[in-house]
């Protein structure tokens, strides 16, 4: 009797065990699995939040080349308006060609 009674318990503990160890094995995959979860979650928000302060700086960048290609097409079309320099009037000869003399002679 003895003898059947270690048998049983050698077979009990030996399930046990394996039970164990199964155990441990699906508890250390299920962990795994969370984890792996976890991870490409965080990685989903990180770029998304990456990607949307790319586009924001990219659309500041847009804008302001933008904003700076119309400034200068502005500038371009003022200067084009504006009227050029006028040429100095011709010189006009004097009608008498006689030489100058003063009106009062302080001689007298």
């Amino acid at each position: 009797m003895e003898g059947l009674r270690a048998v049983k318990f050698f077979f009990l503990s030996a399930i046990v065990l394996l039970l164990i160890a199964s155990c441990k094995r699906g508890r250390e995959r299920i962990i795994r699995e969370k984890v792996d979860e976890r991870v490409s979650d965080f990685r989903k928000k990180e770029t998304a939040k990456c990607r949307a302060a790319l586009l924001t700086e990219a659309e500041k960048i847009a804008d302001s080349l933008l904003l700076y290609e119309a400034l200068q097409e502005v500038t371009d079309s003022l200067k084009q308006l504006r009227p050029f320099k006028p040429l100095p009037p011709a010189t006009i000869p004097p009608l008498d060609s006689a030489a100058v003399k003063p009106i009062f002679d302080d001689s007298e």
